[in-house]
């Protein structure tokens, strides 16, 4: 597959507003994951989605290489801290994950961009084959499900809700929400 990286790049810079280390690393997993699906120009295909493992810039990068967002229902977001991506072929449910995995530390000053880029893919990034069952609530379109609260009253979509004492539930009132009431 032809290199993408300044093009990707430079996309991310402008989205992300500044090039960082999860940044180049983000972009190299993106078009790492691309090239794993057989995927040139994400724009051309709809029938991938991605996982990503942390709410950083690798977020911002996979974004910005693969066009895939949380409102397209396309990224996900798996808060588990990790720099590591999963991309996923909606039709066969097959995919890769990828994790950094480099034992080299970039220095903080310098070239970054040259640094990583200067390490091959399979250094940089440890690769597992995986499969991933995508529900249907799970996968772009519009909701398929709609119910309300017993509690708050509020609408919970794609089957989020939870069933606590025979009652429906949305998460912040069975669980807690990350939010206080004032």
């Amino acid at each position: 597959m032809m290199n993408y990286f300044e093009e990707d790049l430079e996309r991310a810079h402008d989205f992300h507003g500044h090039i960082c280390h999860g940044i180049v690393l983000g972009v190299r997993i993106a078009r790492a994951g691309l090239n794993y699906l057989g995927i040139a120009d994400p724009a051309q295909n709809r029938d991938f989605l991605v996982y990503v493992e942390a709410d950083r810039c690798i977020a911002d990068a996979v974004y910005s290489v693969t066009g895939c967002s949380l409102g397209k229902r396309r990224l996900k977001w798996i808060d588990y801290g990790k720099m590591a991506a999963t991309f996923i072929d909606m039709n066969s449910k097959k995919g890769i994950r990828i994790v950094v995995s480099a034992s080299q530390r970039a220095p903080e000053s310098g070239d970054i961009v040259g640094f990583w880029n200067s390490i091959p893919d399979e250094d940089l990034f440890k690769f597992e084959a995986v499969s991933v069952n995508l529900k249907p609530e799970d996968l772009p379109g519009k909701p398929l499900s709609r119910v309300k609260c017993e509690s708050c009253g509020e609408n919970i979509m794609d089957g989020r809700e939870l069933v606590v004492n025979s009652q429906t539930l949305c998460r912040a009132c069975a669980n807690g929400a990350y939010y206080e009431k004032l």
